[in-house]
């Protein structure tokens, strides 16, 4: 009782003072687990990624990317997203995933601030086209084993077998003798599913145009695929060609993918934003284009560092579960903060990492600041080790007893308030205000949008194979 009366004098006192009694009595090692203070973390007057509903964080601690962990209904996307896009003042951009549609409520409002805003429906044409064979140019085949990768990724749950990495390379191989031997109106991915398709059907047509139009690499790796027997072959074939069907089969999406209009470099220099859509109940069948879609503004965020008079391209990412996993997030996530694309993941469960394998913890060990709301299973549980312990005194007893900061049945019943983690500091405990019970966001969501002109239609242009008839 003597050393510890003498510790808590010196706490006050200087360090070295301090450091000699630990020196001589050892450290104290009392539990004393405590939550922080919010005012450390967030402030109403920050630009970045909102915690609360009402107070953000900073857009320096947004760069080292945020994670929110709710279950489904806990209203993430009215505390979250929702405030955080209705007090943009043009100091970023966005790119927003928004599956549901719910989120692009809010241009209006950007419009009437200075966004440039846009939406990406693969539903549906709405002006915004997008090719993921654009990055394959120059003969780039590391991002066409990506885009064939992600592709097959989506349709093959074992993507190490004989048959997988042989339907990876038909993939590559047909993409690359279009990206080769055709003029750009034709280099994309319908074209490429045609091709497989007529392979399937009459190789000698295919056999024709690769011995005219084929680079000695391409006549090659043809070569080698023809050669295998005509069974193994035609599995090969099936399982390309199944991967692709989704968008070969749809006319729709063969026109959205028929080419590229959105230009990222705009999103450096001036504040606009993106947001892409999916058929509602849908979001599975469409995931692996979405991933491509992010896949390809990665490689361009990744192609030069920004300079200080560019933009931050701040990413929302809700429900980013139904991605299909993102060749290379691990990486992309670790080095965003220099690169100047702060992320914001939303889940609905750690778990949902699990596709990116070992990966999944350096994920989550890239965000440095984690939010987690009420209803939450295994989380909870992990949630309450993080919190750690405290002492306390017995009023009855007078003993001293230890209890965690919070039990996990006390995390998984919180209703109004979230538990806040930042790296390296002490845990918080905050309330939160949704969106749709502050009248100044209620007013800028009923903003009234602009009138616009209806956008320019394209539609796939298709090779002529009858002349290799």
């Amino acid at each position: 009782m003597i050393k510890k009366f003498i510790l808590n004098q010196i706490k006050a006192s200087s360090p070295t003072a301090k450091q000699v009694v630990e020196t001589i009595w050892g450290k104290d090692h009392t539990l004393k687990a405590e939550f922080g203070k919010a005012t450390n973390l967030i402030s109403t007057a920050n630009d970045g990624f909102c915690i609360d509903g009402i107070r953000f964080l900073s857009l320096v601690q947004s760069r080292s990317n945020y994670l929110v962990v709710a279950p489904s209904g806990k209203g993430k996307s009215q505390v979250s997203v929702f405030p955080f896009i209705l007090n943009a003042k043009s100091k970023h951009s966005l790119i927003v995933n928004d599956p549901s549609g719910e989120l692009s409520a809010t241009i209006p409002f950007l419009e009437s601030v200075g966004y440039k805003c846009h939406i990406l429906d693969f539903g549906k044409k709405t002006g915004v086209y997008f090719n993921p064979l654009d990055g394959c140019v120059n003969h780039n085949l590391t991002q066409m084993r990506k885009v064939a990768k992600t592709l097959l990724t989506a349709t093959t749950k074992e993507t190490e077998d004989f048959f997988s990495i042989s339907a990876e390379d038909c993939l590559v191989l047909f993409i690359q003798l279009l990206m080769e031997s055709e003029p750009m109106q034709f280099r994309n991915l319908a074209n490429v599913y045609r091709l497989i398709l007529e392979y399937q059907a009459s190789p000698h047509l295919i056999e024709n145009l690769v011995a005219n139009k084929g680079s000695e690499e391409v006549f090659r790796k043809f070569r080698a695929l023809a050669g295998a027997s005509e069974n193994t072959r035609k599995s090969i074939v099936a399982s390309a060609l199944t991967a692709l069907s989704f968008i070969g089969e749809d006319p729709t999406l063969c026109d959205i993918t028929s080419r590229t209009t959105i230009r990222f470099e705009d999103f450096r220099t001036r504040p606009s934003a993106l947001f892409v859509h999916v058929p509602v109940g849908d979001v599975r069948y469409y995931a692996p284009m979405v991933s491509l879609f992010f896949q390809e503004f990665y490689r361009f965020a990744f192609s030069y560092l920004p300079s200080d008079r560019e933009l931050d391209i701040m990413m929302v990412l809700d429900e980013f579960d139904t991605l299909t996993a993102i060749q290379g997030y691990s990486e992309i996530i670790s080095n965003a903060r220099k690169f100047k694309i702060p992320q914001q993941l939303i889940l609905q469960s750690e778990a949902l990492l699990s596709k990116y394998g070992d990966k999944a913890k350096n994920i989550l060990n890239n965000c440095n600041v984690k939010c987690y709301y009420g209803g939450l299973g295994q989380e909870a549980y992990d949630l309450e080790r993080v919190l750690g312990s405290f002492e306390y005194k017995d009023d009855k007893s007078g003993g001293i007893r230890q209890r965690p900061l919070m039990t996990a049945s006390e995390i998984r019943e919180m209703k109004d308030e979230v538990l806040v983690i930042p790296s390296g500091e002490k845990p918080l405990k905050i309330p939160i205000t949704p969106a749709y019970k502050q009248k100044l966001l209620v007013t800028k969501l009923c903003t009234r949008p602009k009138s616009k002109p209806h956008p320019v239609q394209y539609n796939v242009s298709y090779l002529d194979l009858s002349i290799y008839r």
